[in-house]
Parts: C-alpha cells; sequence; structure tokens
C-alpha cells in the first residue's frame, strides 16, 4: 500500500497535519525533526518542585527545561512491538530518505516552538489557577463531608470538568484526598488531614508547604522558558540523521546537555559521531537473538549483530553510558533471562543499566496484534511489583547495586561502570 505521507522522497503536508493535531510539532524545512513537551513537563509546571519530575532527575535533568526532541521523527530501521508510535503507516523508512535540515537551524526552530508551546499552550495562568482551584476544592470538600466526584465538583465550584480532574490528579498524588471506593470515580479527605484543619487559611499553608506556592509557580514557568537539556529521544532513529554530531554540539554551545537514545544498529555512526552527548543510552531489547527479532520485527539484516557491535564500543567512549532495557513482561524480560543479561552487561560495562517497562500507550495498545498473540494486554504490562521483584533479583545475582527507582515511570537504574555512592548528576555538557 502506498503511504500518504511521502511522495518522491519528500514529506507531505498531510503527515505534518496528522501530527499536529496533538501536542507534537513538526519543524524544519523538510519536515523530518519534531518536537513534543512531555507529560513529566507539565506535571513540573503545576508545582515547580523536584517531587513532580521525571525519571531522569537522578541526573540533575529538571523535566520544565527539558526539550524533548528527535531529528528523524518518521525513518526506523526497527518495528518494535512496545513502541508507541504508528510504525506501521507513521515510519516512512528504514533509511533517511529526506534532504537533512541543517542543525543550527532545527535548533533555533526547535527553542522557538518550545517557548511557544509554553507560553500559549501550557500558560502561567493555567497553572495559577490550578492553585486556586485545588484551595477551593479541599476547602469545599472540608466543609462538605460526603464523597465527591468530578461531576459534583465541577458543579459545586463551577469550573469544567477537565480543570477539576486536574486539580484531583495533583491532590491525589500528594495524598490529600483519595478514592472512596472501588469505582475509583468519589473522592474524599484524608482522615488524618481533615482532623487537624478547619479554615480555608490552614489550607493554603498545607498546600504551601507540602505541595507548591504560586511563587514556585511562576519560577518554574520562568525557567522553562530556557531549556537547558535536551532528550534526543522522542520517535526515529537518531543516527539515522546524517548530522547528529552536529546537533549535539549546537546544544552544547547553547550551554545545554543532551542525551542519545539509540537503538544501537548503527555502530558505525556511534563510532564516527563527531560530537557526543552528556550522556548515550543504547537499547538492548532482548537477550538473544531469537527474542530480539520477535521483539524488534527489524527492517534490516544483523540487526542484532549491530546492537553487539555497539555494546562493544561502550568503553572506548568519552561520554557516559547507559544501557537500557525497555521490558516487556513474559516476552523479554523474565527470570529466566537474567543471566544472559547480566554476561551482555558485564562484557559492555556502560556507567549505569537500566530496567524500564515499557509504556502501554497510544500505538503500543496494538502490541498483541504485532505479536500475533491471542494474550491480553495485561500479559505483556509489566507492573511495578513485577519489575521490583526482577530488579531486586537481577541486583543479588550480578552485583550491581540497584541506585534509584521510580515508581511513577517504573525504572530502576543500576550503577555499573560507577561507584554506589557517587552523585549521577551530570556536571558537563
Amino acid at each position: 500500500m502506498k503511504n500518504p505521507y511521502i511522495i518522491d522522497n519528500k514529506i507531505t503536508n498531510e503527515f505534518v497535519e496528522a501530527y499536529s493535531k496533538t501536542t507534537y510539532r513538526i519543524i524544519g524545512k523538510n519536515k523530518h525533526t519534531a518536537i513534543k513537551p512531555c507529560h513529566w513537563l507539565e506535571q513540573k509546571l503545576m508545582t515547580g518542585r523536584n517531587n513532580r519530575n521525571c525519571y531522569k532527575g537522578i541526573f540533575g535533568v529538571e523535566s520544565h527545561r527539558c526539550l524533548q526532541t528527535t531529528p528523524a521523527m518518521p525513518f526506523c530501521n526497527q518495528q518494535c512491538v512496545f513502541c508507541w508510535r504508528d510504525n506501521e503507516l507513521g515510519n516512512l523508512s528504514r533509511d533517511f530518505i529526506v534532504e537533512p535540515d541543517e542543525p543550527k537551524d532545527l535548533v533555533d526552530e526547535m527553542i522557538r516552538h518550545h517557548q511557544d508551546i509554553i507560553k500559549n499552550h501550557l500558560p502561567l495562568r493555567r497553572y495559577l489557577e490550578n492553585y486556586e482551584i485545588m484551595v477551593d476544592m479541599l476547602y469545599y470538600m472540608l466543609k462538605n463531608s460526603e464523597d465527591h466526584s468530578v461531576n459534583s465538583l465541577s458543579k459545586s465550584l463551577h469550573v469544567s470538568k477537565n480543570k477539576v480532574e486536574r486539580a484531583i490528579n495533583l491532590l491525589k498524588n500528594q495524598e490529600f484526598i483519595h478514592p472512596s471506593d472501588e469505582s475509583l470515580k468519589n473522592y474524599k479527605y484524608d482522615d488524618e488531614i481533615s482532623c487537624c484543619i478547619d479554615s480555608r487559611e490552614e489550607i493554603v499553608r498545607l498546600i504551601n508547604i507540602s505541595l507548591t506556592t504560586p511563587d514556585e509557580i511562576m519560577q518554574a514557568h520562568s525557567e522553562a522558558l530556557k531549556p537547558n537539556h535536551a532528550a534526543i529521544s522522542l520517535e526515529g532513529e537518531p543516527f539515522l540523521y546524517p548530522n547528529l554530531g552536529g546537533l549535539v554540539k549546537e546544544f552544547r554551545d547553547r550551554g545545554m546537555t543532551s542525551f542519545i537514545v539509540t537503538n544501537g544498529t548503527l555502530p558505525e555512526r556511534i563510532e564516527g559521531l563527531s560530537s557526543l552527548p552528556s550522556q548515550l543510552y543504547i537499547t538492548l531489547p532482548a537477550p538473544n537473538k531469537e527474542i530480539y527479532k520477535k521483539v524488534c520485527r527489524p527492517l534490516i539484516k544483523n540487526g542484532w549483530e549491530k546492537i553487539t557491535q555497539s555494546l562493544d564500543l561502550i568503553n572506548s567512549l568519552t561520554c557516559r553510558t547507559l544501557v537500557r532495557l525497555t521490558a516487556v513482561k513474559n516476552l523479554n524480560l523474565t527470570e529466566n533471562y537474567l543471566d544472559d543479561y547480566i554476561k551482555i552487561i558485564d562484557k559492555a560495562y556502560p556507567n549505569f543499566f537500566e530496567i524500564k517497562g515499557f509504556t502501554l500507550q497510544a500505538r503500543a495498545l496494538n502490541i498483541t496484534k504485532r505479536l500475533n498473540s491471542e494474550k491480553s494486554m495485561q500479559y505483556y504490562f509489566p507492573s511495578y511489583e513485577d519489575l521490583e521483584d526482577l530488579a531486586k533479583k537481577f541486583e543479588a545475582k550480578s552485583n550491581f547495586p540497584l541506585i534509584y527507582k521510580n515508581k511513577a515511570s517504573r525504572d530502576f537504574l543500576f550503577a555499573v561502570n560507577w561507584e554506589k555512592d557517587k552523585n549521577p548528576i551530570i556536571t558537563k555538557l
């Protein structure tokens, strides 16, 4: 079937329009680059505090100042079953088949669009208003002790359901309120709070101490306009972009750190990269070649061999390195495979190893179809508890210390070629 998104090796406006309906921004003359604010950027804008940061916070990356981008959005040489992108239609080629835009032009546009998103689509007034709604909501619930739903709170407070849900999620995460029944649709005050607070002023003080203040929200929004980190990881395989080193240099010249996340199938480009990022992530998708083919459905020959070549390069690189296992339950992560992973990591000897549960969202919901499986999606989706159990067993068997875990992201970080007690925050661009 002919792909309507590319004609004569040029990406069409239809492709841009399909993605622009979401929070993607397709940028550059030749439309191969994109940025997209992540979930955690907005979470950080809500409070300005580090407890609303993503798992990369362990490395000193602040979510509200992180530019999530890719210079090769529609191009990838694999069709991983866990991928959230539409690789059935949105993956336009296994090669980079358009004329590449210049790194300087791309970074100029990335920052311009990032600032526009912060100013006009994630505006300061939204988060200051959210602060006031949280205060109003807690005060109303304090004075009306019955259970409350999104609908009832929306009517009582005279604000939209979306705004109520945004406030509820933050208050629920802070454990100020809890679901009051198994439906998870009704909420009540936390008993330990309601017994000790009886005025609006005390609610304001509670939120200011435990959650956020208007000053912190304003400061975070101001800082977000000046990104200081680039996560080159959004979609596609970044090493397909011919001038990736130039892109890294552009970020460095602007005082920004950078991460690159690669599938590892282009070892010659890793070896020849003119400017290395602050940290290079290489994805280890399987314990062996057989599972690799099932998980990644490669569009190239010798993909597994190329990944092992990339892993062999790690000790020759002067940047920090991390090998990431994107974990799919009952597929590429079971207890039986732990010894295989330990051998691979021990040989590659990166600074860090990470087990991260795959995210069941967007096109990743097609995982059973992609695997031609009769199992349910939940069969393949690892819970935090599943991953924690295997992470502890991996730590015990490997003697690589588990130095960080993030429940919200289902992420477990191990120190390999790194001292256990040494701070992993990045200090060099």
